[in-house]
């Protein structure tokens, strides 16, 4: 499902950051999710925000986050450091294989996963970290390509408080 984010200015000056379907044009409110925009924020910003939609339980509860999601990051090992302020992750380190131009290139990496709450109807957390990730990668990591995708977690051993 793709959808086009728009922002809407409410009369008591709360923006509401939406998300349009393109296919069924329902508007979904994320009126927990910040508004600014994720290129306009400093990297330590971006860091807290980060931090506060991975593991804030009252985030999650002013969200009506109730959806169980893995964040997956794949950085080379020598830029893993940057992610040191993420509080709880599993990490792994893994190897790396592309050809950028018809070379294979092996190269170390480091995977992290951290799982979080999500909100059933539009994913917004998860698509607002991927927003955030992307912008810390421009600003600070500088990967010509960070990877980082969110998946549902249909069981698990973790609790969902």
């Amino acid at each position: 499902m793709f959808c086009q984010k728009k922002k809407i200015d409410l009369p008591n000056d709360k923006a509401i950051n939406t998300h349009f379907d393109n296919n069924m044009m329902q508007k979904v409110k994320c009126a927990c999710i910040s508004p600014r925009k994720p290129e306009d924020l400093e990297p330590d910003e971006i860091k807290e925000e980060i931090g506060e939609l991975l593991y804030d339980k009252k985030k999650w509860k002013e969200c009506g986050a109730t959806d169980r999601e893995l964040l997956s990051i794949v950085v080379r090992a020598d830029k893993a450091g940057h992610f040191d302020f993420l509080q709880a992750v599993t990490e792994w380190k893994v190897i790396g294989k592309w050809k950028p131009n018809g070379e294979v290139v092996i190269e170390p990496n480091v995977a992290t996963d951290v799982e979080f709450m999500d909100v059933p109807k539009d994913e917004c957390i998860g698509k607002r970290l991927i927003e955030l990730l992307k912008a810390f990668n421009k600003k600070v990591v500088r990967e010509d390509v960070l990877y980082a995708r969110t998946v549902p977690v249909e069981e698990g051993t973790l609790p969902r408080d």
